[in-house]
């Protein structure tokens, strides 16, 4: 009976990882997004 708290903890911790790392890619895509239309934008 200890184990399913422990599974189902593992699993949450699993998702939130791959939240973190999702947000974080999509951060830095808009970042590098930003600057680069920002750039075309100042040389034009």
């Amino acid at each position: 009976m200890a184990s399913i708290p422990v599974k189902q903890e593992k699993q949450n911790v699993i998702i939130t990882l791959l939240m973190v790392v999702t947000a974080l890619l999509f951060i830095l895509y808009m970042g590098c997004s930003l600057v680069h239309s920002t750039q075309a934008f100042w040389n034009e």
